[in-house]
């Protein structure tokens, strides 16, 4: 009975053993399939998700930057005119910059701001140049055109009492009428006379009993115009620094 049983019993094991590495198989081949499925499933939401934020999102961002892009191309310049060749056919044209005025009996420094269009200049001085913040409209050619003078504190004063005015505030007289040429390096309608540059790089206009010294110029606003210029004439003195041309506009 001994010899007979130890067969079988072997048998059965073996058996047992050949089904348990079936199952084991059988259970990988499984996981593995599952795995396989689940990660194909993942990535199939994932794609969807990107997908969609791709749709939400890239598209109509891109978009956007397309129509910025395209928006800033065509934005029109701002409007002007023409650069001439030749500053005296330009009546279009600001300035900005710091003055100071010396004279006998006052004198200050200051900002300002000048818009040329065409015969027609506006002036807005401001800070103490002995006069406090002054607003002055010139209109008309030659050497004293029409002047309208407003005041910060609300003073009105036109033609020959606006003149009396700007002169008894600046404590000296000003020739106002020709500065619209001097300020582009020009002289004004009448008698003058210029000296070449000297060893320092000046040129200097003499006109209407004035001195008018450029020290210094600039091409960077489309035309070569000066940035420094001192006038004189006995003991009054105007010295000019521009910060900023804007010419044709």
């Amino acid at each position: 009975m001994t010899v007979g049983t130890m067969p079988l019993a072997s048998g059965l094991a073996t058996a047992s053993r050949d089904q348990t590495l079936r199952f084991s198989f059988a259970a990988a081949s499984l996981w593995r399939a599952l795995r396989f499925s689940f990660a194909a499933v993942l990535r199939r939401q994932l794609a969807e998700v990107r997908g969609i934020r791709l749709r939400l999102f890239s598209w109509p961002a891109l978009a956007a930057v397309f129509l910025l892009a395209a928006g800033c191309a065509t934005t029109p310049k701002a409007p002007g005119t023409a650069i001439p060749a030749d500053l005296k056919d330009l009546d279009r044209w600001q300035a900005r910059g710091r003055l100071g005025v010396s004279g006998p009996d006052n004198g200050g420094s200051g900002s300002f701001e000048w818009r040329q269009r065409g015969d027609v200049s506006n002036v807005d001085i401001r800070g103490p140049v002995g006069i406090g913040g002054v607003h002055l409209e010139l209109s008309g050619t030659g050497g004293n055109p029409n002047l309208i003078l407003e005041t910060s504190d609300g003073l009105k004063l036109e033609s020959d009492a606006a003149w009396d005015e700007l002169q008894n505030r600046l404590g000296t007289s000003v020739p106002a009428g020709n500065l619209r040429y001097w300020m582009l390096g020009l002289a004004a309608p009448g008698e003058h006379r210029w000296r070449d540059e000297n060893e320092n790089g000046v040129t200097t206009l003499e006109q209407g009993g004035w001195r008018i010294d450029y020290q210094r110029y600039s091409t960077e606003p489309g035309a070569r115009v000066p940035m420094r210029i001192t006038a004189t004439s006995g003991d009054a003195r105007v010295r000019i620094v521009v910060d900023r041309w804007q010419l044709g506009q």
